[in-house]
């Protein structure tokens, strides 16, 4: 009987073990714990790169944006060099007073004299209106076909006037200021006993 423990002491050391149970199975669920905070803090991490990549991605699209406004507006290019401007030709001075085909008046009457016999025949009926915009037409046709001699280095002047005759008589004058040796004018009339039509075209040497 001397080695069966008392009564109290069996119930303390099973009190003891079941704490010490107990503490042990406590310590993994926090070291539980633990992990898994720190596995949803490392989750949390990369986000946060990813933020600070994106950020720097439209900071780069914004100032490529800038400059490519700037290459629109043609201060600078995307290099930053400046823009190029197109080279303008320069002609040197020829000193060539003469013309290389010169105008002759023949050629002038010819055509003068061909378009307005076509126009202004014998069935023509003057009318103010429709006289206004023949006149017009004549002058333009002539002044063309003139063109097409290619006188070199003259400008022309067209002037063609259409009348009714009613017993009235007509005078006109044109002053100019030119070269008498190298400008000059070619008259042609077409009369009838109704109307009469004049044409005159002046030709200017332009140096």
């Amino acid at each position: 009987m001397a080695d069966t423990p008392p009564e109290g002491e069996p119930v303390t050391e099973n009190v003891q073990t079941a704490g010490a149970n107990a503490a042990v199975e406590s310590a993994p669920s926090k070291e539980k714990e633990e992990k898994s905070v720190a596995v949803a803090i490392s989750k949390e991490k990369p986000s946060k790169g990813k933020d600070k990549s994106s950020r720097t991605e439209k900071q780069s699209t914004s100032q490529r944006a800038s400059l490519s406004k700037s290459t629109m507006g043609g201060v600078t290019s995307p290099l930053g060099l400046a823009a190029q401007q197109k080279a303008t030709l320069r002609y040197m001075p020829t000193y060539r007073l003469e013309p290389k085909n010169p105008l002759k008046k023949e050629r002038l009457e010819i055509i003068i004299k061909a378009v307005m016999n076509k126009s202004y025949n014998e069935e023509y009926m003057f009318h103010p209106k429709h006289s206004l915009h023949m006149a017009a037409q004549v002058s333009e046709e002539i002044k063309n076909r003139i063109k097409l001699q290619n006188f070199d280095r003259y400008r022309y002047i067209v002037i063609v006037s259409v009348g009714e005759y009613l017993m009235q008589g007509l005078y006109s004058m044109i002053n100019f200021l030119w070269d008498a040796e190298k400008d000059g004018f070619v008259s042609y009339v077409v009369e009838t006993p109704r109307y009469f039509a004049i044409c005159t075209v002046f030709y200017i040497y332009y140096d």
